[in-house]
């Protein structure tokens, strides 16, 4: 009790003076350090102006609380740059795990999805034919070739090498063919003016393509022959093997009588187009030609539902983007395609 009462006499006893002496004391502090951090401020240097060192912590703190014209160099805001809190950035930006890839007009032609036909003709990239190769020297002992200069990509063959290897495996023969892949502009040219004067050009133009339409400029197309039979080969028999598994192999029947209202071209059954996996599957199980899947893609762009499509265990995520500026993951294995009409296909392995 003694202490507590002599802590109360104690307060009793602050004179008004000293409290007033205090409420200066409190006063001139806060002026001091407002003082004090302007004087900080100030030594910045002015907008434009070189200092010839590294600004200091504290400015660089002050800075980043002054708002800027809400733009970069490139006219896009800071909130569209770097995203929202939620992962999605505003309308018009990336989503979170998203960069851009910028294309050209040019790689629109380019890629294992092209269309290639007489209204939408093959640009031939420049350098295009330096990734070609000799199947000759790349086939395995499951087929022959007729000529060493019959070229393809390389994915082409492998893909075809895995083909005819299973098709001798399960108790096919060893004498299927390769009479045809690359061709040239002029080479078409050739083939189509000696089939209109041969059979007339009607005939030329309903079964063979245009200079420039030909899927044998991509190196993606091969023709194959019997030798056995002397012509060229029909998937029934013995090679109905091929034609019914073609697509296990990113293999596709380009031109069928069902198709040709839409493909343009009288039925090959020995025209073999490589376009990928799972492509080739989803093509077949749909019953679609090439025409019609490129459509059916722009069901799913990059903002929208995306196609998704399991084979062997991987799941495959496709959608399409009009335009060049093409958003891709940030990380993982894709493939980016042009459809060679107005965009590109993207599929994503997961």
């Amino acid at each position: 009790m003694t202490g507590k009462r002599a802590y109360r006499r104690r307060h009793r006893r602050l004179k008004p003076w000293a409290v007033g002496l205090l409420v200066l004391l409190v006063v001139g502090l806060a002026a001091g350090g407002a003082f004090f951090l302007k004087g900080m401020s100030g030594n910045k240097a002015p907008e434009g102006e070189n200092t010839g060192g590294q600004q200091s912590g504290q400015d660089q703190q002050l800075d980043a609380t002054v708002p800027d014209s809400g733009q970069d160099g490139d006219g896009e805001s800071e909130t569209d740059s770097q995203g929202e809190s939620d992962g999605q950035t505003e309308t018009g930006g990336t989503p979170a795990g998203y960069t851009i890839q910028t294309m050209t007009e040019a790689d629109i032609g380019i890629g294992g999805q092209i269309l290639v036909s007489n209204e939408h003709k093959y640009t031939f990239p420049e350098g295009a034919e330096d990734d070609l190769v000799a199947i000759i020297d790349a086939k395995s002992s499951s087929y022959t070739v007729n000529l060493y200069e019959t070229m393809a990509l390389p994915e082409t063959v492998e893909h075809l090498n895995a083909m005819l290897d299973d098709y001798v495996a399960q108790g096919g023969q060893t004498d299927v063919m390769v009479v045809s892949g690359y061709r040239t502009y002029d080479f078409q040219q050739g083939l189509f003016d000696r089939s209109a004067a041969r059979n007339g050009l009607e005939h030329a133009q309903r079964f063979v393509a245009q200079a420039g339409g030909s899927e044998h400029h991509t190196g993606y197309a091969v023709d194959l022959y019997s030798t056995n039979q002397g012509d060229y080969l029909e998937c029934t028999g013995e090679y109905a093997w091929i034609g019914e598994h073609c697509q296990d192999y990113g293999f596709i029947l380009r031109y069928t009588t069902e198709k040709e209202e839409f493909t343009k071209i009288g039925p090959e059954s020995w025209h073999f187009r490589y376009i990928g996996f799972p492509h080739a599957q989803i093509i077949v199980e749909n019953g679609f030609c090439l025409e019609e899947y490129i459509d059916y893609l722009r069901q799913f762009p990059f903002d929208g539902d995306h196609l998704w499509y399991t084979l062997n265990g991987t799941e495959y995520e496709i959608y399409f983007v009009e335009g060049l500026e093409v958003p891709v993951p940030e990380s993982g294995e894709y493939t980016v395609s042009g459809n060679n009409v107005d965009g590109f296909i993207v599929t994503v392995t997961h």
